[in-house]
């Protein structure tokens, strides 16, 4: 924990008026607040890990530079998730990776460079099969239109799913089939026959489907409205709606 009357504190939680908001709103800080990067920038040689972490996601956010270099060089160095910064509030795995995703989201609104974006996303996409992602990355990706990400995001599809994260794998059919209708059609078809587990799969299923505009996928949408899942029929029946608009 970061002591509350700290220097720390004050530059990474509270806002302009001093009052304490958290990191999330002064991620989302607009404009950002330029007289505090000079001491932002002196947190991320910080020797509390979680300080220079901290730091590293705000400056990104705020579209500086040296933010999203240090940033790239964690993704590079697959270490961060060790020390057990973002874990989830049910299974406790860590999901830093997730959150260096929406960094560099954050970053995207900052005007930021789009090399380096599709650089990051792509090294966190190489990296997808081994960590846990709860959702950010799949939220990402489809708030863009790298469409040339398409061979890599199947290939990983394939990858997560061999390595026995059917969910994980699933989360990113929306975002291929919007990509690709094809491919992600081509994708789904490794899916549909899957025994059951929890996560369901089939809620990501339903969801890729209202990009497949085909007489097939709407007759596997038909079926999963029927689904004794009320989070998947409704999915089908957005999708569904979406098709027909």
């Amino acid at each position: 924990m970061i002591p509350i009357d700290s220097k720390e504190y004050r530059l990474l939680y509270t806002d302009e008026f001093g009052d304490d908001v958290g990191l999330d709103e002064v991620q989302l800080l607009d404009p950002p607040l330029e007289d505090r990067v000079p001491e932002l920038l002196g947190l991320l040689d910080s020797s509390d890990t979680f300080v220079s972490y901290q730091a590293m996601l705000v400056l990104s956010a705020w579209g500086n530079e040296s933010g999203v270099k240090f940033l790239d060089s964690l993704v590079d160095e697959e270490k961060i998730h060790e020390s057990g910064f973002e874990s989830h509030r049910i299974t406790d795995e860590d999901n830093v990776y997730d959150e260096l995703a929406y960094a560099i989201y954050l970053y995207s609104l900052s005007d930021g460079d789009e090399d380096k974006i599709i650089t990051i996303l792509k090294k966190l996409l190489s990296i997808y099969p081994k960590y846990f992602f709860e959702s950010k990355l799949k939220y990402v990706l489809l708030k863009t239109n790298y469409i040339e990400l398409a061979d890599l995001i199947e290939n990983v599809i394939q990858s997560t799913l061999s390595n026995q994260k059917p969910y994980q794998a699933s989360q990113l059919l929306p975002v291929l089939a919007r990509f690709d209708a094809k491919k992600g059609w081509s994708a789904i078809q490794s899916f549909i026959n899957l025994p059951p587990s929890i996560p369901d799969p089939a809620n990501n299923i339903a969801e890729s489907l209202k990009y497949c505009s085909s007489q097939d996928a709407e007759k596997l949408l038909l079926k999963y409205m029927s689904s004794k899942s009320p989070g998947v029929a409704e999915e089908a029946s957005l999708s569904l709606k979406y098709m027909k608009s």
